[in-house]
C-alpha cells in the first residue's frame, strides 16, 4: 500500500474525507459499534456532494458535533491492490457535541486522547495523515503568529 499526501486541491475525483477532531484540547476519535478499534471521523463523499459538505455531514453523523470550525488541510491518495483512491483531510475544532446523537449514529463511543490511540482502524494510512496534519498545524500556527 502506498499513501501519499499532496497540497490542498492538487488531486481530484475525491472519494473520501478524513476528519481529525480536536475537542477540549484533546484529539477526539470514534469507535464504531461493530469494531474494537478507534478511527477518525470520515467516510465516502456522496454523489453531487463536495468534500467540505461530506466532511460536515460525517462529522455530525460520527461525533454528534453541532458547533465547530472545520478546515480542509490537504489532499491524500492511497494506492493498493484494490485500486487507487483520493480524498481530503480536514481539521475540526469541536465546540459542542449533541447530547442526543442521530438515530443512524454508527458509533458506539467517542473518546478523547492526547495523540493517536495505539490501535486504530486503517493503521497503514492514519499515522501518515496524522503526521502530515501535525506539520500543517505547525505551519499554520507560525503563520498566525506573524
Amino acid at each position: 500500500m502506498i499513501v501519499r499526501t499532496a497540497e490542498l486541491g492538487e488531486l481530484n475525483n475525491y472519494t473520501f474525507v478524513v476528519i481529525f477532531c480536536r475537542h477540549q484540547d484533546k484529539w477526539l476519535y470514534c469507535r464504531a459499534k461493530d469494531r474494537d478499534v478507534f478511527e477518525t471521523a470520515g467516510g465516502n463523499i456522496d454523489i453531487g456532494e463536495s468534500p467540505a459538505k461530506a466532511a460536515e455531514r460525517e462529522l455530525y453523523e460520527e461525533t454528534g458535533a453541532i458547533k465547530y470550525d472545520i478546515e480542509a488541510a490537504f489532499d491524500y491518495s492511497v494506492e493498493s491492490s484494490s485500486g487507487y483512491t483520493t480524498g481530503q483531510v480536514f481539521l475540526a475544532h469541536i465546540h459542542e457535541i449533541s447530547e442526543h446523537p442521530p438515530k443512524e449514529y454508527e458509533m458506539a463511543e467517542v473518546k478523547l486522547f492526547d495523540a493517536l490511540p495505539d490501535e486504530m482502524r486503517f493503521p497503514e494510512i492514519t499515522p501518515i495523515l496524522y503526521k502530515k496534519l501535525q506539520g500543517w498545524i505547525n505551519l499554520h500556527s507560525a503563520r498566525d503568529e506573524v
